[in-house]
């Protein structure tokens, strides 16, 4: 990786083999809350790290993709084009309750993500999307390990993962 920052990302393993079996030059990717986002520039590097992936989960990234651009989304409205196909069949909009919004099918992972309430940086908010090119998994010598991505107060122990999309500084 040339740039020395970049964004990183966890996604369950399933949806990110789906999303790169994709035929288009792009995917769009969840990315839980807005995190950082907005202060993605395209072209920077996203790192990817894998989660629910059995024995072979590990505490680092393991997959790389180039951000492209944030995917607006409203709640509500029918899921941006591009999402991988596993993601799509667990999330299935639900009816409005009468009298409100329309809401969204909750993230079945969803309190899993956040073990640690007293940090305001980690609220994922409304669901957000990114899109990418050049999805794939990274080579093991490629790998860049948690411990090398975020200080250690900041990791909480070894099974970290980011909650929201983070910008961070890339190891030498």
């Amino acid at each position: 990786m040339t740039d020395e920052r970049a964004l990183l990302i966890a996604i369950p393993l399933r949806h990110l083999e789906s999303a790169a079996t994709a035929k288009d030059a792009t995917v769009i990717l969840p990315a839980g809350g807005p995190g950082d986002l907005d202060a993605v520039s395209p072209g920077m590097p996203v790192i990817v790290m894998a989660t629910e992936a059995g024995e072979s989960e590990v505490p680092a990234a393991t997959w790389q993709a180039t951000f492209v651009r944030r995917v607006e989304y409203e709640l509500g409205k029918p899921w941006p084009d591009g999402l991988p196909a596993t993601w799509i069949d667990e999330h299935r909009p639900m009816a409005p309750a009468s009298g409100s919004a329309t809401s969204i099918a909750a993230d079945p992972d969803a309190d899993d993500w956040d073990d640690d309430d007293d940090s305001d940086d980690d609220e994922a908010g409304p669901q957000s999307f990114l899109e990418v090119s050049q999805l794939r998994a990274l080579p093991r010598d490629g790998w860049l390990f948690a411990n090398e991505l975020v200080r250690k107060q900041a990791r909480r122990g070894r099974s970290f993962r980011p909650q929201v999309p983070t910008i961070v500084n890339l190891p030498d």
